[in-house]
């Protein structure tokens, strides 16, 4: 039953992907969520959230640097380091990075730097 469910309408087998999310929003009563939507699509509330290789070493800062509470210039420092700790670390780590905020004032986007030639070289 899964194998057809896999294949198109002609019979030619599709290359399934698997798909993990990270769902923010804001809510006047509420304030601020964060939803981690893996693959399986089980949903977790978190306060903060990566997946992917580099969660390893985003999550490990975050758990030192994260706090309730952070303006949002102290998240994009937070994201600055966690990007700096990914690029330092994995061998082929993404040369540009976004950075997307969502709070009280809707959702926006803030580029993290153009390029990585942009950016110091990570410190071994």
């Amino acid at each position: 039953m899964i194998l057809e469910s896999c294949k198109s309408s002609s019979g030619v087998p599709l290359n399934p992907y698997f798909v993990n999310i990270l769902l923010a929003g804001y809510d006047k009563e509420t304030g601020p969520s964060l939803f981690y939507i893996d693959y399986i699509a089980t949903l977790h509330k978190v306060d903060k959230g990566a997946f992917g290789y580099g969660s390893y070493f985003s999550l490990a800062m975050m758990d030192r640097h994260y706090k309730s509470g952070m303006t949002v210039e102290e998240a994009i420092d937070l994201v600055d380091k966690c990007i700096m700790e990914i690029r330092s670390r994995l061998v082929v780590a993404p040369p540009n990075f976004v950075i997307k905020i969502v709070d009280k004032d809707g959702a926006r986007e803030y580029a993290w730097r153009e390029s990585v030639k942009d950016a110091a070289v990570p410190l071994a």
